[in-house]
Order: C-alpha cells, then sequence, then structure tokens
C-alpha cells in the first residue's frame, strides 16, 4: 500500500508543576500568515496565498486539507478570547463535538489526532482527557490550523487530524490584557495575558482561573445540572532566544488543574443493598473526577542555509486522571466504587531536517517516546455476579499496572515540485510499539497536487497508517480480579491492539472572488482493528477496544468569505463510519446478543452524525462587532449495537461587544454572549449505547459578560 509523507517542525517539553487552581495548557504552531523562504523542519504550509492568507480554508503544500482561524477569527466568535479550543475547533468542517467537550475529526474517535504547538508534536495522551481540552482558552493562538485528509508521513500514531497551533510572539504582538469573564451557572472566569520582546528574546505569559457549574455535560435535560461545579485553572508561559538570524531557542512550559464534580441523575432506584448504611437519594451522590497537567517544550531550529533547515526537541509531559466515588452512593445504586487513578509520564524525543536540492525538497526525522503508565484502582464490590449479589457486607477490590509503552518512528519524504503547477508529496515511515501491545509498520504516503491556475487547487493522494490505543484508559487486570463480584465482567482479550488504516482522499479549493473561497474534499478509509474508546463502567476514565473491519466514508464543503468589516463562513459534513466485529475489550459489552450481532453485522458508530453543518459570521459597525455561529446535527446514534437514530440538534450562540476609550486606562470593551440562544433541548447522548454510561445535554440558555482592560 502507499503512504506519503513529509516532515513538520517538532517541539519539545519539559516537565512543569502547577497549582491546583491554575492549570496551563499550550497550542502554537499554523502555517504563518505569510509564506516562509524555508520551513524550520518542514512545517505545513500553504498552496494558495496571495499577499496574506486568509482564514479558511486552503490546501498545504503536501496537499493536506488546511483549515484555518486566526487570533482575529477566534476574538471576532460570540465568546471571543473565552471561547475553549474545542468550541473552535467545531466551526470547521468534519469536526464534531459529543458529550463533555470530546472532539471527533473525520469520524474518527477522539483522541486519533494530534496537537503541534509551534511545529512541536505533543505528546499523545494529552489527547485522552476531554474536560481538559474544552478548558484550554486561546488567548495565546496566533493562528490555529486544522490539517486533515492525506497527511505527510511525519506525522502517525493518530492521524484523524492535526490541530496546528502558532503561539503569540511577543516582539510581533506586545502587550497585554485582562478580562473577567461571568455570568449564569456560577461562572466566574478571571484571565489575563502578557507579552514582550527585550533584544533577542521573546515572551509570553498567560494564566487563567475559572469556576463554574458546567463541569460536564448536564445529565438532566434542564437548564441546570445536578452536582457539576468545576474549579480549574491554568498558565503557560514561552520563551525563545534568537541564538543569531538563523537559530533560535525556545522553551514552552504549561500547567493545568481541574477539580470536577460528576452530574447526578435524580429518581434513580437502588439495585443494591450496603450493611448499615441509609439510602440517599441517586440526586445526592458524590463522586468527582479531577486532573493534573504539566508540558514543557524545549527546541533548537536553524536555517543555516537557503537550502538546509532543522528542529530538535525534547518534551516532558505528566498527565493524571483521578476518580473518587461517593463509596455509599455507588455501591448502592451500581454494585461497585472504584477509586481510580491513573498517570502517565512521558518523555519524547523528535529530530526533523529539510534539504532543498533543486525541486526536491527532502525531510528526514525520527519520534522516539517513552510514555510510563500507572494504573491503580482500589474498588469495594459486593459478593456475586453482575446480575445480583449473594452479600450486603463488600469486600475490597485490588487492580493495579503499569507499563512503559515505546514509540519509536523513522521518516523519509520527497516534496517534488514536478513543474509550475504540478506537486508530488511522496514518503515512507516505519513504526515501532513495545508495552502493554507491541506492534510494527510500513507506511508509504503519496499525494499529488494540481494547480492549473492561479486561484484553483486540485489534490488525490493515498496512505496508510499507523495508530495506537490510549494508554491512558487500559487496565490489563480488570477483567479477572472482579470475578465472582457485582463488578464482574465477561471473558475477551484484555489489551488493545494498533489500529491499520489505508486512505484516500480528493479534494478541490478555488478562490471565487477576492476574500471569497471554497473547498471540497471527500475521503474513504478500509479500517483494520479500528480503535475505539467507551466507558464501560462506573469509573469515568475511557477504556479502549478494537472493532475487527471496516470503513469511514465522508465529503466536506466548506466557504469563507471576509472583507474590511464583515465576515462569514459556513461548513457541510455528510458521512459514516460502520464496523463490524469485536477482537479486543469484549468484556466491556455486557449484554453477549449485543456482541454476537456487532460480530455479524456492520454497524453505524456514534462518533458523528450522518449530516453536520456549522455557520457564523461577524460584522463591525464603528466601536460595534456582532456575531454570531450556529451548529446543526442530524444526531447520534443510540440503544441496542448502536441501532437507533437520536433527534437533530440546533443551537445559535450570539455576542455582541462594544469597545470604548477610558481616560488613563485605554480602550476597554464589554461583550455580552449569548448561549443557545433559542433555548434548544439538545439530547446528545442517551443513557443506552456502546461504551455509554448516562445521558448527556447540551448547554440550555445562558448569558456572559466580559470585560476586558488592557495591561
Amino acid at each position: 500500500m502507499n503512504v506519503f509523507n513529509i516532515l513538520g517542525r517538532i517541539a519539545a517539553p519539559i516537565l512543569l508543576a502547577a497549582t491546583v487552581g491554575f492549570p496551563a495548557y499550550a497550542q502554537v504552531d499554523s502555517s504563518t500568515t505569510a509564506p516562509r523562504p524555508v520551513q524550520l523542519a518542514s512545517n505545513i504550509e500553504t498552496v494558495i496565498v496571495t499577499g496574506l492568507r486568509l482564514a479558511g480554508p486552503g490546501v498545504s503544500d503536501s496537499g493536506a486539507n488546511d483549515y484555518s482561524f486566526n487570533s482575529a477569527d477566534i476574538a471576532a466568535l460570540p465568546a471571543g478570547d473565552n471561547t475553549s479550543i474545542t468550541d473552535v475547533l467545531t466551526q470547521m468542517p468534519g469536526v464534531a463535538i459529543d458529550q463533555n467537550a470530546q472532539i471527533h475529526i473525520r469520524n474518527t474517535e477522539g483522541p486519533q489526532f494530534q496537537y503541534q504547538i509551534d511545529g512541536a508534536l505533543i505528546p499523545l495522551d494529552i489527547n485522552t482527557n476531554p474536560p481538559f481540552i474544552s478548558m484550554i482558552n486561546p488567548m495565546f493562538v496566533s493562528r490555529l490550523d486544522l490539517l486533515d485528509g492525506i497527511l505527510p508521513s511525519r506525522y502517525s500514531y493518530a492521524t484523524g487530524g492535526v490541530v496546528d497551533i502558532e503561539t503569540k510572539d511577543g516582539c510581533q504582538q506586545p502587550g497585554g490584557s485582562a478580562t473577567i469573564f461571568f455570568g449564569q451557572r456560577g461562572t466566574f472566569e478571571p484571565s489575563a495575558e502578557y507579552a514582550g520582546c527585550d533584544g533577542k528574546i521573546s515572551y509570553y505569559t498567560s494564566a487563567l482561573y475559572d469556576q463554574n457549574e458546567m463541569a460536564f455535560s448536564s445529565a438532566t435535560p434542564g437548564p441546570n445540572a445536578i452536582h457539576d461545579q468545576a474549579y480549574q485553572g491554568q498558565t503557560l508561559d514561552m520563551l525563545s532566544y534568537a541564538i543569531n538570524d538563523d537559530t533560535k531557542v525556545s522553551l514552552l512550559v504549561s500547567a493545568a488543574a481541574s477539580n470536577n464534580q460528576l452530574p447526578n441523575v435524580p429518581g434513580l432506584q437502588p439495585e443494591f443493598t450496603l450493611a448499615g448504611a441509609p439510602v440517599i437519594p441517586s440526586s445526592r451522590i458524590n463522586s468527582t473526577l479531577d486532573f493534573r497537567d504539566y508540558l514543557a517544550v524545549l527546541s533548537l531550529s536553524s536555517v543555516p542555509t537557503e537550502q538546509l533547515s532543522y528542529q530538535i526537541s525534547y518534551a516532558a509531559h505528566s498527565i493524571s486522571e483521578r476518580f473518587d466515588p461517593d463509596d455509599v452512593g455507588e455501591l448502592i445504586y451500581q454494585g461497585v466504587a472504584s477509586h481510580a487513578s491513573h498517570n502517565d509520564l512521558d518523555n519524547t524525543l523528535q529530530g526533523d531536517l529539510t534539504y532543498k536540492l533543486g525541486a526536491h525538497t527532502i525531510g528526514a526525522g525520527f519520534y522516539l517516546g517513552a510514555y510510563d503508565v500507572t494504573a491503580d484502582d482500589n474498588s469495594l464490590v459486593f459478593p456475586g455476579s453482575a446480575s445480583g449479589q449473594t452479600s450486603d457486607v463488600p469486600y475490597n477490590v485490588i487492580n493495579n499496572s503499569y507499563a512503559t509503552n515505546i514509540l519509536t518512528g523513522l521518516y523519509l519524504n520527497d516534496l517534488w515540485q514536478i513543474d509550475s503547477t504540478l506537486r508530488a508529496d511522496i514518503g515512507l515511515r516505519w513504526d515501532t510499539l513495545s508495552g502493554f501491545t507491541r506492534a510494527n509498520q510500513l507506511d508509504p504516503t503519496i499525494n499529488l497536487t494540481y494547480m492549473p491556475q492561479p486561484d484553483t487547487t486540485f489534490h488525490i493522494g493515498a496512505a496508510r497508517y499507523m495508530q495506537v490505543p490510549s494508554f491512558l484508559g487500559i487496565s490489563p487486570g480488570a477483567p479477572d480480579v472482579f470475578k465472582n463480584s457485582t463488578a464482574e465482567e465477561p471473558s475477551g482479550i484484555v489489551t488493545p491492539v494498533t489500529e491499520d488504516d489505508v486512505e484516500f482522499d480528493l479534494g478541490a479549493f478555488h478562490t471565487l472572488a477576492p476574500g471569497l473561497t471554497i473547498s471540497e474534499d471527500n475521503f474513504y478509509e478500509i479500517t483494520k482493528h479500528y480503535l475505539d474508546t467507551g466507558q464501560f463502567g462506573v469509573v469515568p476514565i475511557f477504556a479502549p477496544f478494537n472493532y475487527n473491519n471496516g470503513y469511514i466514508w465522508g465529503s466536506e464543503l466548506a466557504i469563507a468569505y471576509k472583507a474590511d468589516n464583515f465576515s462569514t463562513y459556513g461548513n457541510v459534513t455528510v458521512g459514516r463510519n460502520m464496523q463490524k466485529g469485536v477482537v479486543t475489550g469484549q468484556f466491556n459489552f455486557d449484554d453477549p446478543g449485543e456482541l454476537a450481532y456487532i460480530n455479524a453485522n456492520q454497524i453505524v458508530l456514534d462518533h458523528q452524525p450522518l449530516l453536520g453543518i456549522t455557520a457564523g459570521g461577524t460584522y463591525d459597525w464603528d466601536s460595534w462587532s456582532f456575531s454570531a455561529d450556529a451548529t446543526y446535527s442530524s444526531g447520534l446514534r443510540a440503544g441496542f449495537a448502536d441501532t437507533e437514530q437520536l433527534p437533530n440538534l440546533f443551537q445559535v450562540n450570539v455576542g455582541i461587544e462594544r469597545k470604548f476609550e477610558v481616560p488613563g486606562v485605554g480602550e476597554v470593551s464589554d461583550r455580552l454572549t449569548i448561549l443557545n440562544a433559542f433555548d434548544r433541548t439538545n439530547l446528545i447522548r442517551p443513557s443506552e449505547g456502546i461504551g455509554i454510561f448516562q445521558s448527556a445535554y447540551g448547554p440550555r440558555f445562558t448569558v456572559f459578560d466580559a470585560i476586558t482592560v488592557p495591561l
């Protein structure tokens, strides 16, 4: 099979410690708004460039799709810089949002995409934590690009897409601001950012604290979730030093923390009895899920000649998830109360080099990652089986595991400018994995880009990819330790395996008029051992498993228009993910009839709707700005083997901002944001479905206000 490759810039993290109240996260590195003469470590650049590249759809040099937002586009959204990164991404084609702000790109499972910050690939397990992702603020983002389709061979392990972020530069965007964002659902979020330049040193810093009553998607349809408070924060610092005109060293450190209640459903009936314990209402269960995430990236990048560029990065990263149940409540309603602590300490080293040789840009690089994963699970269960208890006195079950997962990758790539209208990106990649599971795979890539006219681009390609499971959710000992208890599970293969995909992609991009662009893309993917995750028990840490084989298809249409004081965009996405058979993690399926049905029939996975539409726009008038965005989904799947269709979802958000001068202070802005302006009740997930534990509803009508002052 063919697979294509190109390299991209890489950077490295170094571990940082954070306070519980102030978590941080950094995102960076998209294609720049103007073409670079030479790209450090082959960061993907946009083909269609006339002066400054407008945000919206485009095509990279390698032929990948490139959907972008710059800092001004983000600021123009109804919630401005207080929009989460996940909500920014949902305004792009091929992206759907699930419960708890989990992102699905091109019908893949949530963890199957990568973050890249200023050319540095961020360790993979940063994606396994939807609440952490949802609390990322875009204050530090200068530009954000979503790259998908046929990715160059620099990318592997999680290839549904690349969220490529370029951070603000203190020498180019000095100054700062402080904001207080507050409103309904107990929302109070102060934040500040500041950037500057001192000779060869550029620096940026930001901090945020947030408390609200929307930690997770509400389990009830009403406007206020029950038991859903969150206390979270983050801090991010970026420092770079220009050694000379050609070489730069940079350090990014971030820390994030989040303490969250889990939402409750009232009126449930107890299913188990606990000796000496009163029956408490299900609305008063007090279970929590907390997160910590620390990251640092140290990078050296250089362009010593017009032909040569390189980048090398070391990364250190720590992520942890801790679930603390209400022992009495979980035992009487679920028959098990599990204290679970899962930790992942990562160290990665990445290197990329490009050399221009006539019409060829040769790229080569390596990736070495060590993911040390520890799971400490301590559970109270009753004697008996999943169908009932034989005693009302619980006993303790210990289930601990540890593994060092080693990922290594090598790639070689040629970006060949065949003539003035035709470009080929050809690459080859070799990857190996050891630890919880073992695999190795050789992946070729090829992508052709054809520009018959300056305003029109066609691209076609194919690639083979290896995707790895989410290490943080693997718990090999779980099925055995719970035998003869109320948490007993069926048998099955314990550890997931890697996913092997072959993808084909065909698309076109066209500039219809100045400021008006349109793109259309189609893809088909053949999957083997497709990786999925689900919450299959009462512990809300998602566990990975594999389907046997299947396919994914989709089509995306994107259009964007930008004028001096008006901009608008619209995206239409259709697609399906069809899978058959379960080859690992069979014990996660309590109903043997459902497992047998999936083994005999292709089923529709519930990652994205058949039809998704997003649209938005902004209009500036004098000192006023008006903005709106809308999301439509034909609904996800539910019920036995996901054979049921959920109702459609529709949400409109609006924003109004006024800027005015305050003597002695400067320009102050006041932004009013209304979430779900029509107050629709949107059911994202039901309580029944594959890997679903309880219902999840979208936010109801909510009003926020943000006041920003310059620093």
